[in-house]
């Protein structure tokens, strides 16, 4: 975990809303956020359980104690926006955690979960990066649809579904500063490679859930919503949603059609890097891609060549 201070990885994105880097993996790698108003909070996305402590040290910073958090909300129940879920609220006596129906069966008992990261990432990985993983009360989780509201003192934020990158994805939109809390639907970014005013992202398309159909359709719709910054899971903050939203779908439009071009999941990854490099705004930071892409790529691969699969068995 992160050795940096905490009031270092916490930067104000709009009135009353925080971006906070958990600190997983590296500096720059996954942000959870604050959500602020009437002397209350809502936590989007919740770092790995490692991260809990963090957390309510960077809510401590900006006044909020444990009893003033009402919300718990991740995105998606992948273990880098949920793993954290079970010890913050554990520590959040006054909390309710917000979930898309699907996900919630997960949190009650992450087994499953626990099962299928062990089987990507090995169990030396696993219990470095996620162990343990604490389940949360099924009393204390409140299913979340398409346009529902969660209520934070006098604010109202705004649930809308985005599946694509999982099935059971979910963004909150805060009104005052229109900015969309996306977790994985609107792509992964890498601040050290951006070299202009448009973040470096590329699509982020896991198994089992990937479906291009509609991840390109999410897009579209966060773009429709009107959304002027989306704050993504990992990094960075993304000011121009019409046009990432574009290059995105070009990307992923891209690594579909390197899919039905290889031979092998180990093929479809050099097809990634060979075709998502050249959206470099240097190219000369190749090496620096490849190096930042490292662990992500090949999950990448993984999940586009699961859904190529999928379909060549149901032709």
């Amino acid at each position: 975990m992160s050795e940096r201070k905490i009031a270092d990885r916490l930067v104000s994105i709009g009135e009353g809303l925080y971006q906070f880097d958990t600190g997983y993996l590296r500096a720059g790698h996954t942000a959870c956020y604050f959500v602020l108003s009437d002397h209350r909070a809502a936590i989007v996305d919740c770092g790995v359980t490692a991260s809990a402590d963090d957390v309510i040290d960077a809510l401590k910073t900006l006044g909020i104690n444990e009893q003033a958090v009402d919300w718990v909300v991740p995105t998606h129940v992948h273990l880098d926006h949920a793993g954290g879920a079970g010890a913050l609220m554990q520590r959040l006596p006054q909390a309710r955690l917000g979930v898309h129906p699907s996900g919630k069966d997960h949190l009650i008992d992450p087994s499953a979960l626990e099962t299928g990261v062990r089987a990507l990432y090995g169990d030396v990985f696993f219990e470095r990066e996620y162990a343990p993983i604490i389940p949360v009360p099924p009393e204390r989780i409140v299913t979340l649809e398409d346009s529902s509201t969660i209520t934070l003192g006098g604010l109202a934020l705004s649930i809308i579904y985005t599946p694509g990158h999982a099935w059971h994805q979910l963004g909150v939109i805060d009104p005052r500063s229109k900015t969309l809390i996306a977790g994985d639907a609107f792509g992964a970014g890498y601040p050290a490679l951006a070299q202009t005013a448009q973040p470096m992202l590329v699509p982020v398309t896991p198994p089992t859930q990937f479906k291009p159909e509609a991840y390109r359709a999410t897009l579209h719709r966060i773009v429709d919503e009107g959304v002027l910054q989306v704050a993504p899971g990992h990094f960075p903050l993304i000011c121009d949603v019409p046009a990432a939203a574009a290059r995105l779908e070009a990307m992923m439009d891209e690594g579909v059609e390197a899919a039905w071009q290889v031979d092998s999941c180990q093929a479809l990854e050099q097809a990634l890097v060979e075709r998502w490099a050249k959206w470099l705004a240097n190219p000369a930071q190749r090496p620096l891609f490849e190096s930042l892409y490292g662990m992500d790529i090949w999950l990448t691969a993984e999940g586009v060549w699961r859904w190529r699969s999928k379909q060549e068995a149901a032709s």
